[in-house]
């Protein structure tokens, strides 16, 4: 019995170690990092110098994302929107989006946005601030979602290992029996 039993608590033990070991690395795949941005573009709107920041590059279509506006003059009193435009060949309207201050300090503002349809789009920045108003645009291509959730490619891709794992064990047991019979032999 006790043969059956420490091959099997083994084998689970494996199995067990393996899910949480790819569950933990899915998990830091496919998790985004909320203090940095993916993308940074320099912009001028109107009399406003501006860095737009996205949380995402590309964006995934129907993902919501921040798209965060620091102006290079922190004094600023910046307000407007975001108003995401559909790009030449892309079937979509304009989506507009109030900008509201973060409080950090440095006058940003932020929007949190998601787009419907995949394809080419412009991020257009309205601002108003005691300069007057300005507009900045910048581009970016919506990507489509994954086909399968992060976590379950890395259950499939690793589920093999169990496989490989079992006829390890089962290769050592066969050793082991038949270096027993040869040791009887003798």
């Amino acid at each position: 019995m006790d043969k059956i039993l420490r091959p099997l608590a083994l084998l689970c033990m494996l199995g067990f170690s393996m899910l949480l070991l790819t569950s933990g690395m899915a998990r830091a795949a496919s998790q985004d990092s909320g203090t940095q941005a993916a993308r940074i573009d320099t912009v001028s709107a109107g009399p406003y110098i501006i860095a737009v920041n996205l949380s995402k590059d590309p964006p995934i279509t129907d993902e919501q994302f921040d798209i965060t506006i620091v102006p290079r003059d922190a004094s600023l009193k910046l307000n407007g929107k975001v108003i995401m435009q559909p790009g030449p060949g892309t079937n979509g309207i304009n989506l507009p989006t109030n900008l509201t201050p973060v409080g950090d300090g440095k006058g940003s503002l932020k929007a949190s946005v998601h787009i419907p349809v995949q394809g080419a789009w412009n991020i257009v920045t309205q601002l108003d601030g005691p300069k007057g108003a300005g507009q900045a645009s910048i581009q970016v291509v919506v990507g489509a979602p994954g086909a399968m959730a992060p976590w379950l490619a890395w259950l499939i891709g690793s589920s093999p290992l169990v496989f490989i794992a079992f006829w390890i064990i089962h290769q050592h047991r066969y050793r082991q029996r038949l270096l027993t019979s040869r040791a009887n032999m003798a």
